[in-house]
């Protein structure tokens, strides 16, 4: 039997499995591009987008950025204006406002939900963390408390045993990198010395297993961050 012709009539139409395999390589690779652009604000907040400026900028097949825009509209980096019109979404007080409220509600539930899981020597080391930054902190270098929060962010999502709740906070970590990178050029020294006392705070409600001091102590922690960057934020150029 002679072999099919790779394309017109004589060809199946179905995929082969390695075609498949291309494809949505191809089509991660289309969305996680375009992701990027928006969240480093390489295409800016508020900017209108078109499937076909991108499908010729990015050299990338019209119909895998359709889909990639598609995702990017689900995840809430793209705004639907109209059938046609597409737009980037806004970096203004609101979008950080909205980001951190919803925020703020996932890692409280993670926290509770973690807290009678964590083991005392991950606790421990949580505040061996603490006091190893502790001279940086009092020397006015904070910057270190950067990583014993995230320290703390990532021993509350591996003791929780909610993974829908994980997966919802997972999901909004696009919108926070977006904000954090455009706010960097803010000095953050006051907020992450304060940021320290504060976790120095949730470790006592840790060791303590005392459920209610912890959520208080969180949704201070998260409130007063959330005024801070408003109070600080400039916005970025739009479009």
């Amino acid at each position: 039997m002679a072999n099919m012709a790779p394309f017109g009539p004589g060809r199946e139409h179905s995929l082969t499995v390695q075609e498949l395999k291309e494809n949505v390589a191809l089509g991660v690779q289309a969305y996680t591009t375009v992701k990027k652009l928006i969240i480093e604000s390489n295409l800016r907040p508020g900017e209108l987008i078109s499937e076909s400026d991108l499908a010729e900028r990015l050299d990338i097949g019209g119909a895998l950025i359709r889909a990639a825009l598609e995702r990017l509209v689900e995840d809430g980096l793209i705004n639907q204006v109209d059938a046609k019109v597409l737009q980037v979404a806004a970096l203004d007080r609101k979008y950080i406002d909205d980001v951190y409220q919803i925020s703020k509600a996932l890692e409280i539930q993670i926290a509770l939900q973690s807290v009678d899981h964590i083991p005392p020597d991950a606790i421990e080391e949580f505040a061996m963390v603490l006091e190893n930054i502790r001279p940086d902190v009092e020397a006015g270098k904070p910057y270190r408390v950067r990583e014993a929060y995230e320290h703390l962010q990532q021993m509350f999502l591996t003791y929780c045993e909610n993974d829908l709740i994980c997966l919802m906070l997972g999901r909004l970590q696009d919108h926070l990198t977006r904000v954090r990178l455009a706010s960097r050029a803010t000095d953050d020294r006051q907020w992450l010395h304060i940021e320290y006392w504060v976790m120095k705070d949730e470790l006592d409600a840790l060791r303590a297993r005392d459920v209610s001091r912890l959520t208080t102590t969180l949704s201070a922690h998260m409130d007063m961050f959330r005024r801070w960057i408003l109070q600080s934020w400039i916005s970025p150029p739009s479009s």
